[in-house]
C-alpha cells in the first residue's frame, strides 16, 4: 500500500516470443511438454492474455493453470513469464486470478525453493496489476531484491490478487482472499514440472502486501497443508485494516487510501453501501478509481467532508465488516523479519509494533528492525539488503534470531 504520487506506466508487457519455448527457456535437453499439455499451454500475445471472462469449471482444482505468457523483462540469467492459474478465493468460490513466476535460467540438480512476494497497493484498477507493468531494474524493481533471489537459485512467484488484472472486483485490502490466491501461485509453480520446484517457501511483502504475508502464515498449514513455510518478512506492513481506516481518516491526504479500500471490503461483502460510509462528495470520487493507478491520491485530498459522522460506529455495517477482515490470529509456524521505518505515518510503527508483539506471543522468533527517519517507502531499500541474506538462512536451516521481549 504505498501511497506515493507517482504514476505508473500503463503499458503492458509485450512479447513476440512463443510459450511452447517454455521448457526449453528452464533447462537444455529436458523433455519438451506436449502443446496440449497444461504446463505449457499459451496464451495470446499483449494485453488479450488477461482478458478471461469465463469461470472455471466445477472440477477445477488450486492452482490449475489456465495459459502462460513469457515476459520479456526478466533479470539477466533468468526467465519469467505471466501466469493465468485457479485460486479458491473463498471456501467453495474459485476464480481465475493472475500471477507471475521467474526461475533461473540452467538445470537445478536438486528442487528449487520458492520466495513468495506479495505486493503492495498498485491502484484497483486492472491496467495497475503487477503483471501488467515492466518488472524494472536494480534498485528500480517493483520486487525488491529479485534479482539476489533468483541468483541464490529460487523460484520467485507472486500473485496479482483476485480482480487485479483480470475482469472483476478487485478485493483489495480483504487479507484471506489475497492469501489464498498468494499460497495458490504455489500450487501453479508446481504444476509446472519444468520448473523443479521444492515445497518449501519463504514470502515477503510490503504494505498491504504485509497484511497478505500475515494471513499466508495464519492459513498455510489448513489451507495449503502441502507447502513448508519457512519464513516470512514485513516491510512497513499494513495489516488491520479498521485500526488503519481510522489512522486515515484523520489525515485528508491519505482520503485516497480510504476511498480505495472500500471497493475491496465491499468485494468481500456485497451487502455494504457506500452511502452508509461517504457523504456524497465523496461518493463522486468513486469513478476516479477507474481512470489511473493513483490519480485518486490526488484527487480525494481536496475533499471538505468525505465521510458519514457514524461511517466508523461501533454498530454500523462497516466497522463490523472491518472487524471481521481482521479476526484472524498468527499460527506461530514461521519465524518473521520486520522492517519498519519510524517515520512512516501511513502504516505508523506503533501498529506494527502490535503485530510484532501478535507473533512474539503466538511463538515465532521475530527479528524486529526499525530504522529511524524512513517512512513507508524509504524502508524498502533497506528492506531489500537485508532480507535475501535472511532468506537463505531459512532455507539452510540456521536458528531464525529474535528480539522478542522477554517475559
Amino acid at each position: 500500500m504505498p501511497f506515493t504520487q507517482r504514476r505508473i506506466a500503463k503499458a503492458a508487457v509485450a512479447t513476440s516470443l512463443a510459450a511452447l519455448a517454455f521448457t526449453a527457456c528452464i533447462s537444455a535437453g529436458s523433455a519438451s511438454p506436449k502443446e496440449d499439455s497444461p504446463s505449457a499451454r499459451p496464451g495470446p500475445d499483449g494485453t488479450t492474455f488477461w482478458d478471461v471472462y469465463e469461470q472455471p469449471p466445477e472440477t477445477a482444482k488450486p492452482g490449475d493453470i489456465y495459459w502462460l505468457q513469457p515476459r520479456s523483462d526478466a533479470p539477466s540469467g533468468a526467465r519469467g513469464w505471466n501466469v493465468v492459474y485457479v485460486s479458491e478465493i473463498q471456501p467453495g468460490v474459485k476464480k481465475y486470478v493472475s500471477g507471475e513466476v521467474y526461475v533461473p535460467t540452467g538445470a537445478s540438480n536438486a528442487p528449487r525453493d520458492m520466495v513468495l512476494w506479495n505486493h503492495e497497493t498498485t491502484g484497483l484498477a486492472d491496467n495497475c496489476a503487477p503483471s501488467r507493468r515492466s518488472l524494472g531494474e536494480g534498485d528500480r524493481s517493483r520486487v525488491p531484491a529479485i534479482r539476489d533471489l533468483l541468483g541464490q537459485g529460487h523460484v520467485v512467484a507472486m500473485s496479482d490478487y483476485p480482480g487485479q488484472a483480470l475482469p472483476g472486483p478487485s478485493h483489495y485490502m480483504a487479507g484471506q482472499v489475497n492469501a489464498r490466491a498468494s499460497l495458490d501461485v504455489l500450487r501453479a509453480v508446481r504444476n509446472l514440472p519444468e520448473l523443479n520446484a521444492s515445497n518449501r517457501f519463504v514470502e515477503y511483502g510490503w504494505s498491504q502486501g504485509g497484511q497478505t504475508t500475515m494471513h499466508v502464515e495464519s492459513i498455510a498449514r489448513t489451507y495449503a497443508p502441502e507447502f513448508e513455510g519457512l519464513g516470512a518478512a514485513l516491510i512497513a506492513p499494513a495489516v488491520r485494516i479498521r485500526e488503519l481506516t481510522g489512522n486515515s481518516m484523520q489525515h485528508p491526504e491519505l482520503a485516497g487510501y480510504v476511498i480505495s479500500t472500500l471497493p475491496g471490503i465491499k468485494a468481500t461483502y456485497p451487502h455494504l453501501r457506500y452511502g452508509d460510509f461517504l457523504t456524497a462528495e465523496a461518493m463522486e470520487q468513486l469513478p476516479v478509481l477507474a481512470d489511473g493507478c493513483f490519480d485518486i491520491w490526488d484527487s480525494a485530498s481536496t475533499l471538505r467532508d468525505p465521510y458519514q459522522p457514524g461511517a466508523m460506529s461501533p454498530d454500523g455495517p462497516w466497522w463490523k465488516a472491518l472487524t471481521a477482515v481482521d479476526d484472524f490470529r498468527p499460527a506461530g509456524t514461521m519465524p518473521f523479519a520486520v522492517y519498519q521505518g519510524s517515520a512512516d505515518t501511513t502504516t505508523p510503527a506503533e501498529l506494527t509494533a502490535r503485530e510484532r508483539a501478535a507473533l512474539c506471543r503466538a511463538g515465532s522468533s521475530v527479528d524486529y528492525h526499525e530504522f529511524p527517519g524512513l517512512d513507508h517507502e524509504s524502508v524498502v531499500p533497506e528492506a531489500a539488503a537485508m532480507f535475501p541474506g535472511w532468506a537463505a538462512d531459512r532455507f539452510a536451516g540456521e536458528a531464525a534470531p529474535t528480539n522478542c521481549p522477554q517475559g
